[in-house]
């Protein structure tokens, strides 16, 4: 004999089949109303910034409040920084739960500078275009004697003529070691006449003549371990052109 169903069992099974999948959509759509707002931007942070504001820095990246944390184009936020912010050298970006960006600058230094026309050019260690600048601007950086700029862009490499390519890469490779080295400060003046031999004045009492023996890492090394030597008294020419340890110094 066929067992009778209970109907108030059998109604209860029926909207319990369309309860069920009801209620798992609206916990997926509160969950996701729920994430939604936990991962939106709500706080940009910039650090190590002096040159731009917080506000410039987020405009360039493209990063407002509201946008979702894990959509942030990364690629794009970079490149848009470094392309429309010369000073800034390198940037990182980093998402924290929940809701804040934090956009973490590496600015350039302005090291020397270049003429071109009665224009001064301000060179970072990379020969980044940073800016056009004055006599006032420039005071304390590097004179670059020695090659031609070709239609300097601030933002941009230098480019010189086709003779002079060689010397930008020795200029970019000088600069980049006199900042390593916290030297900078001491050099007035980089000759680069005589693209094999490369000249610098440094702390108003030495010329120092580079050579293409050896590394300018490895020639800079060499100036270090000179100016340890050196008495304040001490003027004259100090030779690095030589391969291998020895330096020559002349007194003048």
């Amino acid at each position: 004999m066929a067992k009778k169903t209970d109907p108030l069992r059998k109604r209860i099974s029926r909207r319990a089949a369309v309860i069920g999948p009801a209620k798992f959509l609206l916990g997926c759509v509160v969950l996701i109303f729920v994430l939604s707002i936990f991962l939106q931007v709500n706080r940009i942070e910039v650090r190590g910034n002096s040159h731009y504001t917080a506000q410039e820095i987020a405009e360039a990246a493209g990063i407002e409040e509201g946008d979702n944390l894990f959509f942030i184009n990364r690629f794009a936020a970079v490149g848009g920084i470094i392309a429309k912010l010369p000073y800034v050298e390198t940037v990182s970006i980093e998402t924290q739960l929940p809701g804040t960006v934090v956009l973490e600058i590496t600015e350039s230094q302005a090291l020397a500078w270049v003429e071109l026309e009665r224009q001064r050019w301000v060179l970072d260690r990379s020969c980044k275009v940073l800016t056009q600048a004055g006599a006032e601007e420039t005071a304390g950086l590097i004179h670059v004697y020695g090659l031609t700029p070709s239609n300097p862009e601030v933002g941009e490499t230098l480019v010189s003529t086709d003779a002079d390519t060689a010397r930008v890469d020795t200029l970019a490779e000088l600069l980049d070691q006199l900042q390593r080295r916290s030297l900078a400060s001491g050099v007035s003046e980089i000759d680069l006449t005589d693209a094999a031999a490369p000249r610098l004045e440094y702390d108003g009492r030495f010329t120092v003549i580079f050579g293409s023996a050896e590394s300018v890492n490895y020639q800079m090394g060499k100036l270090q371990s000179a100016l340890g030597q050196l008495t304040a008294s001490d003027r004259g020419t100090i030779d690095l052109s030589g391969a291998g340890e020895g330096v020559v110094f002349t007194p003048f």
